[in-house]
């Protein structure tokens, strides 16, 4: 590899790894409580990437096979706008499925779905930059860019299988498995509406609006994952929480600041403020407990699964005694 390439590369590397760093950092961040585990997060941003570096080595057989089976002129169109999304979103759905059996202890709401599809959507796009980066040679502003555009994109096909996935882990009927199919025919379907917008046999200015509606449809997921996360704390810790506070476990007044969306904030951070660390970890770990004790308590209630009763018994002691 010459050096003009290698020098291509490290831009590109830097320019793809500070988006996808943000990205994953926002859904973490406003995860407030049941935090997903960041080696988790990161096997689904690594297989994201694989998932990218075996596109680059099917890709010419599917464009090849795109014209082995169709006339000439439209070879490009099929194989560009129908073949090869097609093909992406199949292999990140294998690459989503392997991690969802072997963590599928990590899975407990359709937000996790969401989460993970988005994160191994938008690590595809940060791999797929920096892939072709030799060849191209982006400059740091482009491959910011591109990746945050295309990344948003990739985020909003995956993390529709992601959703279909943690239904199918949610549901209990024997069409649950229908859902994880559902989801990666969305996900193919907008794939394909937002590259036909650059097919220059089709190309008109409102192909061109709809791929700009498709990259925002992106953006609105990211706020979604974030609108859907909170709500969904607050729903479960106002569910399972409120028998521990009659069960004598949690006191009400603590048990009215985790239900409130900035009641927290201030009870969090209010003694660090004053100076006062000791009292700011004590409620750091008040806080965490009782929402993990909830969490543990809808796990069990919403999947079925009596394994979590030790876990929920051993949080409940330990917050009854940062609590006293």
């Amino acid at each position: 590899m010459a050096a003009s390439e290698i020098a291509a590369l490290g831009v590109a590397m830097v320019g793809a790894l500070i988006p996808t760093a943000l990205f994953a950092g926002v859904m973490w961040w406003f995860d407030r409580y049941e935090k997903e585990p960041l080696t988790l997060m990161g096997m689904a941003a690594l297989w994201g990437s694989l998932s990218a570096m075996a596109i680059v080595l099917l890709r010419p057989l599917v464009l090849a096979g795109g014209t082995a089976l169709f006339d000439p002129l439209w070879a490009g169109t099929w194989g560009n706008a129908f073949l090869l999304p097609t093909l992406e979103e199949i292999v990140k759905a294998l690459f989503l499925i392997g991690l969802f059996a072997w963590y599928a202890r990590e899975i407990d709401s359709l937000y996790d779905g969401f989460l993970y599809g988005a994160l191994t959507g938008f690590a595809f796009a940060a791999a797929d930059t920096i892939l072709g980066a030799p060849a191209r040679s982006w400059s740091l502003g482009e491959a910011l860019g591109r990746t945050a555009t295309l990344g948003l994109a990739q985020a909003f096909f995956t993390a529709w299988i992601g959703l279909g996935l943690a239904a199918a882990r949610l549901s209990r009927g024997s069409a649950r498995w229908a859902w994880p199919v559902l989801g990666l025919l969305i996900a193919i379907a907008f794939h394909s509406l937002r590259e036909l917008a650059i097919i220059p046999t089709l190309w008109n200015p409102g192909l061109a609006g709809l791929r700009a509606l498709v990259n925002a449809l992106g953006v609105l997921l990211l706020l979604g994952i974030v609108v859907y996360g909170m709500g969904r704390e607050r729903a479960w810790i106002a569910r399972y929480l409120a028998e521990e506070v009659s069960a004598g476990v949690l006191p009400a007044p603590l048990y009215e600041t985790l239900r409130s969306p900035t009641g927290w904030l201030a009870y969090r951070w209010g003694p660090l403020l004053r100076g006062d660390a000791t009292a700011w970890r004590r409620r750091g770990q008040q806080l965490q407990v009782a929402a993990e004790l909830a969490f543990r308590k809808h796990q069990q209630a919403a999947l079925g699964e009596a394994r979590w009763e030790n876990e929920i018994q051993r949080l409940r002691e330990l917050l009854r005694r940062l609590t006293e």
